[in-house]
């Protein structure tokens, strides 16, 4: 019961950041008088945010219980979240972004240490797949939720609603009994449960793939909603992808493999849509599509001329 709670939680989790995702720069370049295109770097700032913190994960995971690391950074990133409504200046966005981003990192991370430590030994892999569809699945619903509630509401009922979902997370994740463990001396900046090095192709691939899906969610302000397909394929994708990136880790580095999957799809997804939203203000939406056939036919090159033998030759599991 307790696994079932942290996939809940999870697929609230995700659901409240995407939700936001397809109007934030919208909404913040005419709110600040900037442009949709400078207003996407937030996208950026987010990304940095996430990766800033992930040298700690491992330390905070270790020195503190992991479900306080869960909840608190979830609660600091919905302050965050509510900080939208007030923000005065570009560099404020950027700052919320950014403290955004990292809560947003810490706590999944922290969500998959405590699904893989409460499951038992031979159903982690399957459990790490289940966890992952569960956040890619929030991530589908919170965009195409997310959209319909800014159209047919306003932003502050949105932030309202995603804020009410991150509250859900956390009382499910609240609710989970987590065994004690005892600290083992972790250093405070490391590489465990933030970077799979092994697994650096298929991450490669994985930001190629997001990034496609990723191009397309700002388009839903023009009335396509192909995003919503596309991101529904890569939920999908996500079970192999697990599965590619546990079969190359090592012992006890299933959360590292979970972690660099989640680090990647995201990247691509942020970079995707920053990349979109400069397009759009130079290029018809036709160019768009184009682009993104370009890199769908490198991302399977990539994946069958360098992934997969690197895959079959690296293997461990």
């Amino acid at each position: 019961m307790g696994f079932i709670r942290m996939c809940i939680a999870n697929f609230f989790l995700f659901a409240s950041i995407y939700m936001l995702f397809p109007v934030l720069p919208v909404v913040m370049g005419q709110r600040l008088d900037i442009s949709i295109a400078q207003a996407s770097y937030m996208f950026l700032a987010f990304a940095v945010g996430m990766f800033a913190v992930g040298p700690f994960h491992s330390y905070l995971g270790d020195h503190y219980k992991r479900k306080r690391v869960l909840l608190y950074s979830v609660f600091v990133m919905l302050a965050a979240t509510m900080g939208y409504w007030v923000v005065g200046s570009y560099f404020e966005l950027l700052g919320l972004a950014a403290i955004q981003g990292g809560c947003f990192s810490l706590a999944t991370t922290a969500g998959i240490t405590v699904a893989i430590d409460i499951t038992t030994s031979f159903c982690r892999s399957s459990g790490n797949m289940a966890h992952a569809l569960a956040a890619r699945l929030g991530m589908l619903v919170g965009v195409g939720v997310g959209y319909w509630i800014y159209l047919s509401e306003d932003f502050q009922t949105l932030l309202y609603i995603s804020v009410a979902c991150g509250l859900v997370c956390m009382w499910f994740a609240g609710r989970v009994y987590v065994p004690f463990r005892a600290p083992i001396g972790i250093s405070r900046c490391n590489f465990d449960r933030f970077l799979l090095l092994r697994g650096w192709l298929p991450a490669v691939d994985l930001v190629l793939v997001a990034f496609i899906p990723g191009m397309l969610i700002p388009l839903l302000g023009q009335g396509d909603f192909s995003s919503l397909l596309l991101l529904f394929i890569l939920a999908l994708l996500t079970i192999p992808y697990i599965r590619m990136f546990v079969k190359l880790s090592q012992h006890c580095q299933r959360g590292t493999a979970n972690t660099t999957c989640h680090l990647s799809m995201e990247t691509g997804i942020l970079v995707g849509m920053v990349i979109a939203y400069h397009l759009l203000e130079k290029l018809p939406v036709w160019k768009i599509y184009q682009y993104e056939a370009i890199i769908a036919v490198i991302a399977l090159l990539f994946f069958f001329l360098l992934v997969y033998p690197y895959y079959k030759k690296k293997k461990v599991r």
